[in-house]
């Protein structure tokens, strides 16, 4: 008999944005000690503030990518999740994608936010084939430029082995593996630009030279897609400063945190970022001197809507 045990990482839930529907994927967790994620901020504040937060006391992160549906344009994804093959706790962007009834080939475009395998690993299957064979591919040249300086196609050396999943030579080898099926759908761009209709791509540099962020406007809200503004909310909100392991840049991506957290207290934008534990969005309020991350409660635009 089969089993009626969902699938403990794959999960999907609905947000409405005006017209558009944005769709929060779980591609699982990922798992690692405290020092190895912050290797640069102080261990015993990190860990006070997860305790404060009734977080664990190491660095687990969720994975959440993002589905945009809308009359305007046909279904798109922010971010296409890690692929196959590193562990069980992660790649199940595709189950959490099925059970919204949107299948891979209608995936119209990929929006990625940058090119580090957790975004873009799932761009292919284990065998290198495209999952999402009729989706144009559009990230930032800057982004492009910085891991393929010679291009899409062109060769790059198989890494050593040992190394971790954020090491600079497994994003390179893995966005060549990535992009190399679509090298013929890839669109960049540079700066703020619109990208579909209701989101406009616009820079936050310094986690990767070329990391960005897609704004998405409708009904009156603002949702921020941030990719990895933050890994741990717990930690990064109150304390801006607390930059990770995985960071290209380290300064600017504590720059670039403290200029969009103070700028969505201010004007109530939403964030939904790929590690701001699932389902993702949530609202930020200035907290001493630093800020907190509310989540959202999901029917609060249907609440809103159907009145009292």
């Amino acid at each position: 008999m089969a089993s009626t045990v969902p699938s403990p990482y794959s999960s999907a839930v609905h947000w409405p944005v005006g017209e558009a529907t944005l769709t929060a994927l779980s591609d699982g967790f990922f798992a690692a000690d405290l020092a190895t994620v912050l290797p640069r901020f102080d261990i015993g504040e990190a860990a006070r503030l997860q305790k404060a937060s009734h977080r664990p006391q190491c660095a687990a992160l969720t994975h959440t990518m993002y589905l945009l549906r809308g009359p305007e344009h046909g279904p798109a994804l922010i971010d296409a999740g890690m692929g196959h093959g590193w562990g069980p706790t992660l790649g199940h962007l595709p189950h959490a994608l099925a059970g919204t009834g949107v299948r891979p080939e209608e995936i119209e475009t990929v929006l990625l936010t940058h090119l580090h395998l957790d975004h873009a690993g799932g761009l292919v299957t284990a065998g290198g084939d495209p999952l999402f064979p009729h989706a144009d591919v559009v990230l930032s040249a800057e982004e492009l430029a910085y891991w393929l300086p010679d291009g899409v196609g062109a060769p790059v050396p198989e890494p050593a082995e040992g190394l971790p999943p954020w090491a600079p030579e497994i994003t390179r080898a893995g966005a060549a593996r990535a992009l190399a099926p679509y090298r013929d759908r890839i669109r960049t761009f540079t700066g703020e630009r619109p990208v579909l209709p209701g989101l406009t791509a616009f820079p936050l540099p310094g986690h990767t030279p070329g990391h960005c962020g897609y704004r998405l406007t409708g009904g009156g809200r603002t949702v921020l897609l941030v990719g990895d503004l933050l890994h741990l909310p717990a930690v990064q909100a109150p304390r801006p400063d607390a930059t990770v392991v995985f960071d290209v840049d380290a300064p600017a991506a504590a720059r670039t945190r403290e200029a969009v957290l103070r700028g969505a207290a201010a004007d109530g934008a939403l964030l939904a970022g790929a590690h701001t534990e699932y389902p993702g969005l949530g609202r930020v309020e200035r907290h001493g001197r630093g800020y907190r991350l509310v989540p959202e409660l999901w029917i609060s635009a249907m609440v809103a809507e159907a009145g009292p």
